[in-house]
């Protein structure tokens, strides 16, 4: 009998210990010797979209061309500016030679935006000012002038992806010849000489275009351009030459490549919200949430941010003596109607930490110190509404609730790198949406 009686307490003991420990109650009395973990999902969120002064294009060895427009984002350009530098400042030889032709050859389309079942139309036009670096970097809205008259031109049907797929654009016979001349000459025995009669190239779209094409430039990158020499190029410029024939001998053909420059090479990338959804946003008129139907807007490229901000977060040091932040945890969801193949909501999106001039201080870092914490897009569910990024706030909420004074710190999260240049886009829910929410959870441990 006894037994049985102590077995009985110490069942009640034990489910009383339990309950306390799995207390998740929020409110103004607590008992300060006990600990509790607590969810807060009720902190006020601030929500807008931003845009920067300009970006970095430089650096990543991709050209970005083409045009985007949509009432959403209105007009979006892109040009890629670059220098050529030739394989040899000689031709193999000099004597009897004659200059044959010369083409841009375009090749490892790796990756579009838009309407890629329309012909895509761009022209070459040759640089009339040097290319020079601001602190190491060139950026969207860099400005370097090129000529208006075109030296080449096409149209085609983009094939992104795909292993054969190549742009051939001939260019004008008198800006090749007067480049064999100069060769020929042997004046230009550095990139410095040649700069100063050939600045590099501009590739334009047209703007009938509605979609946007990446090359990446790598010359390990190759494509078969002909199956009967089965001659080979990567994004280039070729000239073609050859040696007349002297008593009987046969011609000896000769190539000469010009390379794409990936110090000297930016993408040139404008943009025109009138008649948009973002007709009033400039670098220094910010758009609230609550101005734009409850939605804020990213684009790379172009410097769209969706800014967030926490205004009473510091209100979380009322509620213990002690604590310990377990999580926090930021979702946004793609907003319905804005969810289709035209948005693409780009994974990873990456996201720093903003001052209130809206300028990045700092990419938040893995364990590692150097790896970049992203946000991935979580799209499982069979349901869109289910669709969200998740952002690890965590570290965050920390700087911020430890500091001493106000920093006034956000969050920037932005659709790529912020080196990165391609353009992709999406549009999330601020807290008040009705359809797809922004939600912050954080737990917390006080005792």
């Amino acid at each position: 009998m006894y037994k049985y009686l102590l077995l009985c307490v110490s069942v009640l003991l034990l489910c009383s210990c339990e309950r306390e420990s799995n207390t998740y109650e929020v409110g103004n009395s607590w008992m300060s010797a006990q600990s509790k973990v607590v969810m807060v999902d009720t902190l006020t969120l601030k929500m807008s979209t931003i845009m920067v002064d300009s970006v970095v294009t430089s650096g990543k060895s991709e050209m970005l061309v083409g045009n985007i427009k949509d009432n959403t984002f209105g007009r979006v350009t892109s040009s890629s500016l670059f220098e050529l530098t030739p394989e040899s400042y000689n031709l193999a030889t000099t004597s009897n030679v004659v200059f044959d032709s010369i083409v841009m050859y375009l090749t490892n389309i790796d990756s579009y935006y838009g309407d890629t079942l329309k012909t895509f139309k761009m022209d070459v036009h040759p640089m009339e000012s040097r290319i020079k670096l601001d602190n190491g970097y060139l950026y969207n809205k860099s400005k370097f002038n090129y000529s208006a008259s075109s030296i080449g031109t096409t149209e085609f049907l983009p094939r992104p992806n795909t292993d054969s797929s190549f742009v051939r654009i001939r260019l004008d016979q008198s800006y090749g010849q007067g480049l064999f001349n100069l060769l020929k000459s042997k004046d230009a025995n550095n990139q410095e000489y040649f700069l100063n009669f050939y600045k590099g190239l501009a590739l334009v779209p047209s703007s009938d275009n509605n979609a946007m094409l990446r090359f990446g430039i790598s010359s390990s990158y190759e494509v078969q351009i002909s199956n009967t020499t089965k001659e080979k190029v990567s994004n280039v410029v070729r000239m073609y030459y050859h040696t007349t024939s002297q008593n009987g001998t046969e011609d000896v053909k000769y190539t000469l490549d010009l390379n794409p420059s990936t110090t000297y090479q930016y993408n040139k990338i404008d943009s025109d919200f009138t008649g948009s959804e973002l007709a009033n946003l400039t670098p220094s008129t910010p758009i609230e949430s609550k101005n734009l139907g409850n939605k804020t807007y990213l684009m790379s490229g172009i410097g769209v941010y969706t800014r967030v901000e926490i205004p009473y977060l510091k209100t979380l040091k009322n509620l213990y003596d002690n604590y310990k932040i377990i999580s926090a945890n930021l979702t946004l969801s793609p907003v319905a109607g804005y969810y289709s193949k035209n948005f693409y909501n780009p994974t990873p999106l990456y996201y720093y930490l903003g001052d209130k001039k809206n300028t990045v201080v700092s990419p938040f870092y893995n364990s590692d110190g150097t790896t970049e914490v992203t946000i991935a897009f979580s799209d499982e569910s069979e349901f869109q509404s289910d669709h969200a990024y998740t952002v690890d706030m965590l570290s965050y909420v920390n700087n911020i609730l430890s500091e001493t004074s106000d920093s006034h710190y956000n969050i920037l999260i932005y659709p790529s790198s912020y080196m990165d240049v391609l353009a992709g886009k999406a549009i999330v829910g601020d807290s008040k949406n009705s359809t797809n929410p922004a939600k912050l959870k954080l737990y917390i441990l006080g005792y």
